[in-house]
């Protein structure tokens, strides 16, 4: 079975995102508020987060596999299980510190 890109279905994914962001919630990772007003590639802007990720079989679009996430915390998890202590090492940093 190939693992499903999380690109293979851009308007699924899309509503998926804008489900996510209207929701406002904080990060999942390091449960700070996120400010989703930053612009993409910042690195405390909102990302979808896949809980199981894509590389490891879970689904891109499924509501209850994703989670907001910081783009900086989603990069530090990388594509290990959130319940490996080495998914939460580095707390996640304020604006101040940018």
């Amino acid at each position: 079975m190939a693992t499903q890109s999380r690109y293979a279905n851009g308007g699924a994914r899309r509503k998926v995102r804008a489900w996510l962001r209207a929701q406002g919630l904080p990060c999942h990772i390091c449960g700070m508020p996120i400010d989703y007003s930053l612009p993409a590639g910042h690195p405390m802007s909102f990302e979808v987060d896949e809980i199981v990720p894509v590389s490891r079989g879970g689904s891109p679009i499924d509501r209850s596999n994703v989670a907001p996430a910081h783009r900086i915390c989603n990069e530090r998890r990388g594509n290990k299980p959130l319940g490996n202590p080495r998914a939460r090492e580095l707390p996640c940093p304020t604006s101040q510190e940018w």
